[in-house]
């Protein structure tokens, strides 16, 4: 049988519901109920972002965007956040890394999203790639990452939760 990946359901609280969610089923998950996915925007200490450019056989594919993923059953969102950064990229980080930028519901999807920032040393940190799911990186300035994320090369949703927090990422990112 293959590999299921099982989530926790959760309230649009955050409480955590009786029962399991799974990733081949999410188009039955009702309304109200809820999944949590993460997003870690990794910055280098010159304010470079790190996007990578996803598979072409994944949703979106070969557009750009930041690392995520859905948390998986018994995972806090730091724990989801710290799993999905070494998957996607091979960075290894603590929860005391993690900077909390936000989290919130998009009316229309099942889904509660968790960001997180964290600051690594480029010349310090090695990217590698997970198959099937990412196949090119490359680090971007912040302020030319602003533009990029605007275009139709990068990953529309993203984009969208990106434009509605812009100003916490402005506030974080210019003071590292």
């Amino acid at each position: 049988m293959p590999n299921v990946e099982i989530w926790d359901a959760y309230d649009s609280n955050g409480n955590k519901l009786c029962y399991d969610l799974y990733r081949d089923e999410a188009y039955l998950i009702p309304n109200g109920v809820y999944h949590i996915v993460v997003e870690i925007y990794t910055v280098t200490k010159d304010k470079e972002i790190l996007i990578t450019q996803r598979h072409s056989k994944k949703t979106h594919p070969l557009k750009w965007e930041i690392t995520g993923g859905s948390i998986l059953k018994g995972e806090t969102p730091e724990k989801g956040a710290l799993r999905e950064l070494k998957e996607e990229t091979g960075i290894l980080a603590q929860e005391s890394d993690l900077r909390f930028v936000y989290s919130c519901i998009i009316e229309g999807t099942p889904s509660i999203y968790y960001c997180y920032l964290i600051v690594i040393d480029k010349d310090n940190t090695r990217v590698e790639l997970q198959d099937d799911e990412t196949v090119d990186y490359r680090y971007i300035a912040y302020d030319e990452f602003k533009q990029f994320i605007q275009t139709e090369e990068y990953v529309d949703t993203e984009r969208n939760r990106f434009n509605i927090y812009e100003e916490q990422f402005d506030n974080i990112i210019y003071s590292i």
